[in-house]
């Protein structure tokens, strides 16, 4: 009878994981491994190390543990390349064995890698938006929101101030076209009319023949990928004496204070939509920003923002399953996630695409400082099309 009773006693040790949520032993050994693929080389490489700060800072917070089970970052570099990207994203699931991937940055390299991705069952996770053909694939975890679901509040604040006419102006890849599309489809949506669009190549260095061919219009609503990029369009903006009034894409993100005090005090009362500004008066974002700062040597900006907040989500869904990384565990712990982030409240639709606030900022100045004010804020954006 007693052997009898050590037996069940240790049948029931090797299954209560697997009844209970958690992890085998044998897998509670080993490592979770997570992938991301960055942009270290190439014409955005400046981008790269910040998303892989907001990373590492959010494991560094748990000690790189979770469920008890040790975590392995594994980085890759695509070099803004769709066919190098791919290429580490299968090194990373056949080689590594990883199940969960942050990244790619750009849109067209989430489009190369989703079916292989999908097919494989890994969580994957962009650095910022996605395309809305991402969420029929069931793995992708789309943050903030969707292309069309950050820039829309663009087109609603251009209506909300009596713009009639529009011209819309981007970088020409999908994301940008993703971008110029939220404006354009929540512009007309409330009875505007875009009457030009204006496109220009990635890393494009004279916006000169762009900025000479526009046509007269209420409003320009406009996408630059990245700071150089940003700073280079406004400055030839200014310099062919262009009155049109801006209103800006991922302008906190893309506008730091280095850049807007190199632009100087023209600049001021540049609206447009931003997702995080460093100074958000909340304890969250102060704690934040102070360890970021002494971690790093720079105040954080929107791309470690953004980062830290997909990081921290996939720890939760992760504590959440007790350390199970496999797929069928961790997707649908992930859509149940509810946290709070430096930017702001964070929750996930049932298409896994991140509900978040999303803001309409002005430029302003304090004594030397620059700065991004949010003034008016829409609460957990959705993507006008994912609207039941």
């Amino acid at each position: 009878m007693k052997r009898f009773i050590i037996l069940f006693l240790a049948i029931g040790l090797m299954v209560s994981p697997i009844l209970f949520g958690g992890v085998g032993t044998a897998q509670a050994e080993k490592p979770i491994k997570i992938g991301t693929i960055l942009n270290l080389t190439g014409p955005i490489a400046f981008i790269g190390p910040l998303f892989k700060n907001g990373i590492v800072m959010a494991l560094e917070e748990v000690n790189y543990t979770v469920g008890g089970r040790k975590i392995e970052l594994i980085p890759e570099d695509a070099a803004a390349d769709m066919n190098v990207c791919l290429e580490k994203a299968r090194k990373l699931v056949e080689r590594d064995q990883v199940h969960i991937i942050i990244g790619p940055l750009m849109g067209d390299a989430h489009m190369a890698i989703a079916p292989y991705l999908a097919n494989k069952k890994v969580l994957s996770a962009s650095f910022y938006c996605g395309d809305i053909e991402l969420t029929k694939y069931k793995n992708w975890f789309i943050y903030p929101t969707t292309l069309v679901g950050l820039t829309a509040p663009v087109g609603y604040y251009a209506a909300e101030l009596g713009h009639k006419t529009m011209i819309t102006a981007g970088t020409d890849y999908a994301g940008g076209h993703g971008f110029i599309k939220g404006i354009k489809m929540a512009f007309e949506e409330k009875g505007g009319k875009v009457v030009q669009e204006v496109w220009w190549p990635v890393g494009n260095k004279d916006f000169g023949p762009y900025l000479s061919s526009l046509k007269k219009a209420d409003t320009i609503g406009y996408f630059v990928e990245g700071p150089s990029a940003a700073q280079l369009f406004l400055s030839q903006y200014h310099e062919f004496g262009v009155k049109t009034p801006l209103l800006g894409t991922t302008l906190a993100a893309d506008m730091p204070q280095q850049i807007t005090s190199q632009l100087g005090d023209w600049v001021l009362g540049l609206k447009g939509q931003a997702l995080y500004m460093a100074d958000m008066d909340t304890a969250i974002n102060k704690a934040w920003v102070k360890k970021m700062t002494k971690r790093f040597g720079q105040a954080p900006g929107g791309l470690e923002a953004n980062s830290y907040a997909i990081t921290k989500t996939i720890l939760a869904a992760l504590k959440a399953t007790g350390g199970d990384d496999s797929f069928e565990k961790m997707w649908p712990a992930l859509l149940k996630v509810k946290i709070d982030t430096p930017q702001g409240p964070l929750a996930v639709s049932p298409e896994g695409v991140a509900l978040v606030n999303n803001y309409i900022v002005e430029l302003r100045k304090k004594g030397k400082q620059y700065y991004w004010d949010p003034i008016k804020t829409y609460k957990a954006v959705v993507d006008p099309r994912l609207k039941k």
